[in-house]
C-alpha cells in the first residue's frame, strides 16, 4: 500500500485566469498538483461553462515551497487586489 502523500493549499480562487496561471506555471515545472472545486463548483462549470465558486490548487507537501516560489509574485498580487 502506498503511503499517503500530504498536500498543501497553494491558491484558492474564482478567477479563471489567476487558476489556469499557476497551474500552467506549476505545468512548465513539472510539479504535480491537483484540483478541487468548492461547493457545486465542478458541476456549474460542467453545466454553464464557467463557476462562481472558489477553485482550490494543492500540491504535495515536500514540493509546496519551490511551488510557492515559482509563483509567489503572482498569487501575492491576487491577494493584494482582493483586499481592496
Amino acid at each position: 500500500m502506498k503511503d499517503r502523500i500530504e498536500e498543501k493549499l497553494l491558491l484558492e480562487t474564482a478567477d479563471e485566469f489567476a487558476y489556469r496561471t499557476v497551474t500552467q506555471i506549476l505545468e512548465e515545472n513539472k510539479i504535480p498538483y491537483f484540483t478541487r472545486d468548492d461547493e457545486s463548483g465542478g458541476y456549474m462549470k460542467i453545466i454553464s461553462g464557467f463557476s462562481l465558486y472558489n477553485r482550490k490548487v494543492f500540491v504535495a507537501k515536500e514540493d509546496y515551497e519551490k511551488a510557492y516560489e515559482l509563483t509567489k509574485e503572482f498569487i501575492e498580487g491576487i491577494t493584494m487586489n482582493n483586499d481592496k
